[in-house]
């Protein structure tokens, strides 16, 4: 593992230059971590800072610093280049947005911060949000969660690397590590995602790209990464419309979409088309057991709407196959035929009411045809205030994860949050407490499925989570 982003990752102490409240998201939970007193602070406008000391330049601090977070005007950051230098700092850190980003002035700019760099410090940025490693105690924003989990995550955009930890605190994923890099000016993808491949704590890796200037070398990086971890990938600028704003974004040239989907077959990651994708896909890897197949069965309380899921399951390339004949029979034995389909997909109203429906979905989940399953978890307001109670919800989710379990088979919930959202959180908060996750649409789910699908047919099956083994 090179130990230059070692240093990064697990830096022994850290100095923010330019502490001000635009860095106050590293300051604070980088305070109230694990650096702890081994957070320095630097602005020579001021004498202290949050309670915290504040020095007038990199220079004066009495010991060691491994890692400096810079926010100051890009004007100044060579300056603080070279005091780093002088200070035998291991790596930096440019918060700092105004390089090549906005033009060649910018560019110029860049380009002399990294030839006062050059052989001796590393550079992430400038104009990226830089890196969240909760194991080490660096956060790059307030309310990040502490705890570690098995993702890693590469991404060129700032946002997305803060959505990430967001959307991981919504839906129960955690990450190992997350880097911001941005415009790439020294330190690019194929660095962070070759260390990221022999990174012990990350087993599984996202990766967010619009473009490089290192081709050849990120596709080494991620074929080497493909080989020992799922890898999933989302290439930003694949129209036209879209390179001009990766240009605008981070200075990027975004390249052909024909050699990006070359890139993704060769070196053998599963692209994805959106963040969300991204998010949900890593989500059914962290709590879904792997499918042994494309069947899937679904169970909603909507005739009509089943035979729009039946589409969306089939377009997002699984399989809705037919039930075998004794599983039909002991269906019929269960549902009336009137008002109701036991056919796949499953149009089970009554089985909801009368609270039957853990027993439905454990015949439709014995079928050898069926490898996972979709439950629409949606009713109108009077069954959802006479049936779905607190206790109603937490009896199905409880009853869905042992079925999950028993039968190594992934149960994912869909619940659209427009029809209600408070019902909606109660859904998502309950299914994710017994380790269900939870979709606002089928469509997303069968695409998380489908993802993981691929995943399980590269790497093998099992009966429980890739996180569990």
């Amino acid at each position: 593992m090179p130990a230059d982003l070692e240093e990064i990752f697990h830096p022994r102490s850290v100095a923010v230059v330019g502490a001000s409240a635009e860095t106050l998201g590293y300051i604070s939970p980088i305070s109230e971590g694990r650096l702890g007193d081994r957070l320095f602070l630097v602005n020579p406008r001021y004498r202290e800072f949050m309670g915290r000391k504040c020095y007038s330049s990199l220079l004066e601090i009495p010991h060691p610093v491994d890692y400096v977070i810079v926010g100051t005007p890009a004007r100044v950051v060579p300056q603080v280049i070279e005091d780093c230098v002088k200070k035998g700092v291991k790596a930096v850190h440019i918060y700092s947005s105004g390089f090549s980003e906005v033009g060649e002035e910018g560019a110029r700019l860049e380009r002399e911060v990294v030839e006062r760099a050059r052989g001796r410090l590393r550079i992430i940025g400038p104009n990226g949000m830089g890196v969240y490693c909760p194991e080490s105690g660096l956060f790059f924003i307030n309310g990040q969660p502490q705890e570690s989990g098995p993702v890693g995550f590469v991404s060129q955009s700032g946002t997305f690397a803060i959505y990430s930890t967001a959307a991981g605190e919504l839906g129960e994923v955690r990450f190992s590590k997350v880097v911001s890099y941005g415009n790439a000016a020294d330190l690019d993808a194929p660095d962070f995602v070759e260390y990221l491949a022999e990174d012990p704590e990350t087993r599984l890796l996202l990766v967010y790209v619009e473009g490089t200037r290192r081709g050849r070398e990120l596709f080494q990086a991620l074929r080497k990464a493909a080989s020992r971890k799922p890898v999933l990938m989302l290439k930003g600028g694949r129209t036209p419309e879209g390179a001009r704003a990766a240009s605008s974004h981070t200075g990027s040239l975004a390249g052909s979409q024909a050699v990006w989907e070359a890139v993704f077959r060769q070196a053998g990651v599963i692209p994805v088309g959106s963040f969300e994708e991204m998010m949900d896909t890593a989500r059914a890897f962290l709590l879904c057991p792997p499918p042994r197949g494309r069947g899937v069965s679904m169970a909603s309380v909507s005739g009509g709407v089943s035979v729009v899921e039946t589409d969306a399951c089939v377009e997002m390339g699984l399989e809705v196959p037919t039930f075998r004949e004794e599983t039909l029979r002991r269906l019929r034995e269960m549902l009336p035929v009137a008002g109701t389909s036991i056919k796949n997909p499953l149009d089970v109203w009554p089985a909801f009411v009368s609270g039957s429906l853990p027993q439905v979905l454990e015949v439709a989940l014995s079928d050898e045809n069926i490898h996972s399953l979709i439950l629409e978890v949606q009713m109108g307001a009077y069954y959802r205030d006479l049936v779905m109670t607190e206790d109603y919800l937490r009896g199905l989710a409880e009853r869905c994860r042992e079925m999950s379990r028993r039968w190594g088979k992934p149960i994912l919930i869909s619940n659209p949050p427009e029809l209600d959202w408070g019902f909606a959180y109660r859904v998502r908060k309950i299914f994710g407490e017994y380790g269900l996750p939870v979709y606002e649409s089928v469509r997303r789910a069968a695409k998380a499925l489908f993802n993981l699908h691929l995943i399980a047919r590269r790497y093998g099956g099992g009966p429980f989570p890739f996180c569990d083994r």
